[in-house]
Formats: structure tokens, C-alpha cells, sequence
């Protein structure tokens, strides 16, 4: 029979031993210092872990910092620091004009401030002020606003001036400073493509959607560029992550409008362009070929509808003034046509379409004016309407980059005809 009392008292003794007591303390101590270390890695991650997404009432709590700051700046309208804040919490609104209103009260309060600066060329760039944008950032910069937004923000404007170098320059520094920034990644990513190089600038790209995935512009670019290189699944994915996170955006659907059409499947792009329309009525590219879409099938009305809005936003967009003449000739607007194609052919001498249009339209009207009917339609202007709805080359945005793919330019020498080569096109 085991005595547990007398078992017990022994067990205490060797406890109390000072060999086994130290063994015992410096268990205890490792045991803590582990904890302390998982704890710490722990904290780490949940440090470099992206944010979770904002919640629904985040625009209610923006709205009401603003009236609170509107108040403020009441009660003390000398104070640069109030105008900045509400310039900040507009750019969050995307109420850019608002902002820039803000900023300008702020920079006459305190001229020589660098973060108000910055905070004026960012909103600039998002009103496609470029040169206003770039010239407010470099006095940022003398003004030692030395932050990686800053030369992110730099490189992004250099290099749409074509200043390629240079924004190199600035992009290296801020991943320098900043090596997780998402946002110099995907400026690095556009300048290689911008350059040639499609392979790198979509990685990069990707790497940065990895460290932002809540960062617009890589969506748009990166479906832009997939569509062009004819890689339509990789388009359409990227393409459907940016609409979970920005269901609203217009240049989301817009460009998978652009994916579509591109594939010739005209009814599921003009959904996609409509959606653009809705949310942002000033997206006038997308009305731009929806009125293609739309003189294609036939629906003369819309197009013209949409032709005119192109017109009123960009009466220089490549195209319009051609386009829409030949509306107005389907529905037998002789003096539109006439109008229309005049100023096509004035914007373009070179443009033998509308010169060419335009004389049948002026010789088709005198024949009404003189017959009291229209004459019968020529062969070639039948075979014309069949060819006028195929869409136009896509005009370039002078305010962004163009992704340029390189292909190889080929030839094969015969070994017995010298003087013969035969190209590949690729």
C-alpha cells in the first residue's frame, strides 16, 4: 500500500532542491520568452495584413467629417490645416473639384507647404491636369516633400511626358523607400510596358494587385492589355475581381465592353458599355461605341444619340464627324451629312472617305432639290454600308500610356533565288 502523504512530502523535498528548482526556473522562463516571441510575430503579421474592406457606412462617416470640418472652417477660416483634411476626405469622396477648392484655400493660406502641394498635384492628376500636376509636384519636391507618394506620384507624370528616364528614376526611389508599395509596382509595371517590354509590366502589375488588391487603376490596365494580346480568360477574371471590389466603376465595364467587342460579341458589349454610361454619364468613350454597335444593327436613332454626346464632350475624337454623317445619310439628313463630313474632312485632308462622302451627299441633294426625289442608290455606296460599321481603330488617350506590343518582322531567303524573300507577318 503506497503511503501518498509520505510520497507527496519527498517529492516537495527534491523540489526545494536547488539543482532541480534552477532546472525548473529556466523551463519557466523559455516557456515565457516562446510566448512572448509568437506573440510578437503575431503582431507582425496582423501588422503587414491588407485592411479589411471598408464597411458600408464608411461614405455616411466621410460626409459627416466634412460638415464637421465645414463648421470648423467657419468658425475659424484662417486655419490651412482644416482645408487640407476636407480636401482629403473629398479625394476620398472622388468629388475632385471640391478638393481642388480646398487645396487652393489651404495653399493661399500657407503658399510653401509640401504636403498641400502634393495633395494639389495628386488631385490635378485625377482632374487630367497633367502639366499643372507634374509642375505642383516638383515644387513638392524642392520644397523637401521627400515620401514615396511623392516620387510614385512623379513617376507617373514623367513618364507620360515621355520623360522615361527620368520617371525610372523616381519609381527606383520610391520602392527604395517603399518596398511593399503596390502602387510604384504597378507605375513600374505600366513604364516597362509603356517601353515594350508586356511581359515584365504585367508582373508587375500583378505583384502590385498582390500588396493593393483595392487599387483600381492595375485592373483596368491589366484588362486592357490582356484584351489586346487576344488573352480573353485572363482579361475576363482580372476583369471580374476589379468589379467585386468597384461594382460602380464605369471604366471597369467599359473596358470589359472593350473585351467583348473585340471578340465580336456585340450584345454583351453595349450591356457592358450601358453600365459604363450609368455609372459615369461623362465616359463618352463608351457612347462612342455604343453608337457603333448601334449603326451596325441598323438602330439609326441611337446612334445619333450617341454620336452627339461624343461630340458635345470631344468634338475632336478621331472618327465622330464621319460616323456620325453617315447617321445622318442612313436617315436622309442630307444637310447633317453635308456638315458632318465637311468638318471631317476639314479635321483630316487626307481623310478621302468624307471628302468622297461628302460629295455624293452634295450631288444627292441637288438631284432632290431639282427632281423632288432622291436618286437611286450607287453599287458603291451600297458596298460602303456594308463596311462603314466596322469599328474604327480605337483612338488613342493622349492622358494615358499605350501598352505596344513588339512582334517580330520575319524573312526567309531561298538558297537558290537570292533576290527572292518571302515576309512572314506575324
Amino acid at each position: 500500500m503506497v503511503d501518498l502523504p509520505k510520497t507527496f512530502s519527498k517529492f516537495v523535498a527534491q523540489l526545494s532542491e536547488p539543482k532541480i528548482l534552477k532546472g525548473i526556473l529556466s523551463f519557466f522562463c523559455l516557456c515565457v520568452a516562446f510566448l512572448s516571441v509568437v506573440g510578437c510575430s503575431s503582431d507582425t503579421r496582423q501588422s503587414t495584413r491588407i485592411p479589411p474592406l471598408p464597411t458600408d457606412d464608411a461614405t455616411h462617416r466621410i460626409k459627416v467629417g466634412i460638415e464637421y470640418l465645414t463648421t470648423v472652417i467657419r468658425r475659424s477660416p484662417r486655419s490651412a490645416a482644416n482645408y487640407h483634411k476636407r480636401a482629403e476626405l473629398y479625394v476620398a469622396l472622388r468629388e475632385y473639384d471640391r478638393a481642388l477648392e480646398d487645396i487652393e484655400e489651404a495653399l493661399d493660406i500657407s503658399p510653401s507647404n509640401g504636403l498641400f502641394l502634393l495633395t494639389r498635384a495628386r488631385v490635378l492628376r485625377q482632374l487630367k491636369k497633367y502639366d499643372e500636376a507634374l509642375a505642383s509636384a516638383r515644387r513638392a519636391e524642392v520644397l523637401q516633400q521627400d515620401t514615396p507618394e511623392l516620387y510614385v506620384l512623379l513617376g507617373d507624370l514623367t513618364q507620360q511626358k515621355r520623360q522615361f528616364r527620368q520617371a525610372k528614376l523616381y519609381l527606383a526611389k520610391a520602392l527604395q523607400m517603399a518596398p511593399y508599395d503596390g502602387e510604384a509596382y504597378f507605375y513600374t509595371g505600366l513604364l516597362d510596358a509603356r517601353q515594350g517590354d508586356t511581359l515584365s509590366g504585367v508582373a508587375l502589375m500583378q505583384r502590385a494587385l498582390d500588396l493593393k488588391p483595392r487599387f483600381l487603376p492595375a485592373y483596368v490596365e491589366l484588362t486592357t492589355i490582356h484584351t489586346r494580346l487576344r488573352e480573353y480568360d485572363q482579361a475576363r477574371e482580372i476583369n471580374r475581381i476589379g468589379l467585386k471590389y468597384f461594382p460602380k466603376e464605369s471604366q471597369l465595364h467599359y473596358t470589359r465592353g472593350e473585351m467583348y467587342f473585340t471578340q465580336k460579341r456585340l450584345d454583351s458589349a453595349l450591356i457592358s458599355y450601358r453600365k459604363a454610361i450609368v455609372f459615369d454619364s461623362t465616359n463618352y468613350m463608351a457612347d462612342f461605341y455604343a453608337g457603333i454597335i448601334y449603326l451596325k444593327w441598323n438602330s439609326i436613332p441611337q446612334a445619333i444619340k450617341s454620336f452627339q454626346k461624343v461630340q458635345r464632350f470631344n468634338p475632336k475624337y478621331p472618327q465622330i464627324h464621319f460616323l456620325l454623317g453617315t447617321a445622318y445619310d442612313r436617315v436622309g439628313n442630307l444637310d447633317g451629312s453635308i456638315e458632318q463630313y465637311s468638318l471631317a474632312a476639314e479635321q483630316d485632308p487626307t481623310d478621302w472617305r468624307s471628302k468622297g462622302r461628302l460629295y455624293r451627299a452634295q450631288q444627292r441633294k441637288m438631284y432632290l432639290e431639282t427632281y423632288g426625289t432622291l436618286p437611286p442608290a450607287a453599287p458603291e455606296a451600297v458596298a460602303e454600308a456594308e463596311d462603314e460599321t466596322t469599328a474604327p481603330e480605337k483612338a488613342l488617350d493622349p492622358s494615358r500610356v499605350q501598352i505596344e506590343v513588339l512582334t517580330p518582322n520575319l524573312q526567309l531567303k531561298t538558297k537558290t533565288d537570292t533576290s527572292r524573300n518571302f515576309k512572314i507577318k506575324p
